[in-house]
């Protein structure tokens, strides 16, 4: 197939394109989740424990079974609306430890008012709302629902700080061994940000550089990426092969950042003056991943993939493209409508023998 006729078919490729999914979900799919998580394993857990430290019987059972269905709705109903709703940026203001006893805190008020309100419905007597606060069971009730409240909120807590699914792999051992996969990285970087620095000041430009961060997160979760590392003004994205090839997320992904950067251009010039630009640089292939570190320990990926997509944004940002991605992964994907490619040529990558057949990507819309 030609080189001409390839183009056209990454043009016409009827992948779904980065608007054709709706924006602003995928961090509340994610709460959904999490909940129906919590629910079934609360659903479980509560009918036990009223068994085991109340009475024996179906009543208790079933008690146990409808305030493990209410408490958790009252507790994602505040961590939806509010810890990470209305409240989302008064509580990032908080420290680590203040903002989990505040939330626990919380949670086990609800746990409460969602026990009084689950004993209401069982029994049918509305006073039963007041009498379950001072209920004998509460003895055994409150130490297990504060830890249980707790854990969760820990948890969640070291999600945000790690990464969504870091936690997880550190916990199912998944890279304990370091083992060999394909991924594909996807670098971003602030265009002029020495300038910026200068400009607003270390101060400023953090706050610029956070805000930028925040509202790539949902399209980073939208197109299924993981967000591997900051370095400075540098991001790094991943996704393994098939989901960041799947529908081209990895290509969607960057102009959907771009996409809500533009959305939030009037905050932007509001607040700093400026609208960040970014430039990226696209690859993906077989890479070494594992847990490293002994004080600090964390998963690393190693290979020459990373410096090759590293190499490639530094050339889209010196010859001011947006996106510049290899011929490589590009032949593993079916781009979405609006996407336009242009060859740059094969490009001497530094550490690299072999030359780096590149693209750049663009897409009609936001020229």
């Amino acid at each position: 197939m030609c080189a001409k006729r390839k183009f056209e078919c990454w043009r016409t490729a009827r992948g779904r394109g980065y608007a054709g999914r709706d924006v602003g979900t995928a961090r509340s799919r994610i709460r959904r989740r999490q909940l129906a998580a919590i629910v079934l394993v609360v659903c479980v857990i509560t009918p036990v424990f009223n068994v085991l430290t109340s009475e024996a019987s179906l009543k208790s059972a079933i008690q146990g079974l409808v305030d493990g269905v209410i408490i958790p709705l009252l507790v994602a109903g505040y961590l939806m609306s509010v810890r990470d709703g209305a409240l989302r940026t008064w509580f990032r203001g908080l420290g680590f430890w203040t903002d989990l006893a505040l939330s626990s805190a919380i949670v086990l008020t609800l746990f409460l008012v969602g026990r009084a309100a689950g004993q209401v419905i069982t029994s049918g007597e509305p006073r039963r709302f007041v009498t379950s606060f001072t209920d004998a069971h509460l003895t055994y009730a409150v130490p297990f629902f504060a830890v249980f409240a707790l854990a969760i909120q820990f948890i969640l807590q070291m999600n945000r700080m790690i990464g969504a699914n870091v936690l997880g792999y550190f916990a199912a051992g998944v890279y304990h061994r370091p083992k060999a996969e394909e991924r594909i990285f996807l670098f971003l970087d602030l265009e002029g940000s020495t300038q910026l620095a200068e400009r607003l000041g270390s101060a400023g430009y953090f706050e610029l550089l956070r805000r930028f961060v925040d509202d790539l997160t949902e399209p980073v979760l939208e197109a299924e990426g993981d967000i591997y590392q900051y370095a400075g003004d540098e991001i790094v994205i991943t996704w393994p092969i098939e989901t960041g090839a799947r529908a081209a997320n990895c290509v969607r992904c960057f102009f959907a950042i771009r996409a809500a950067v533009e959305r939030g251009r009037s905050r932007y010039e509001h607040d700093f003056g400026v609208v960040p630009r970014f430039r990226g640089g696209l690859h993906g292939g077989t890479v070494t991943a594992g847990e490293l570190g002994d004080l600090r320990q964390q998963i690393v990926f190693v290979g020459d993939i990373l410096n090759t997509a590293a190499r490639l944004e530094e050339y889209a940002k010196r010859m001011g493209l947006d996106l510049v991605a290899s011929g490589a992964l590009l032949d593993r994907l079916a781009l979405p409508l609006g996407v336009e490619v242009k060859h740059c040529g094969d490009l001497a990558i530094r550490g690299k023998e072999a030359r780096v057949a590149a693209y750049a990507l663009s897409h009609r819309s936001l020229d």
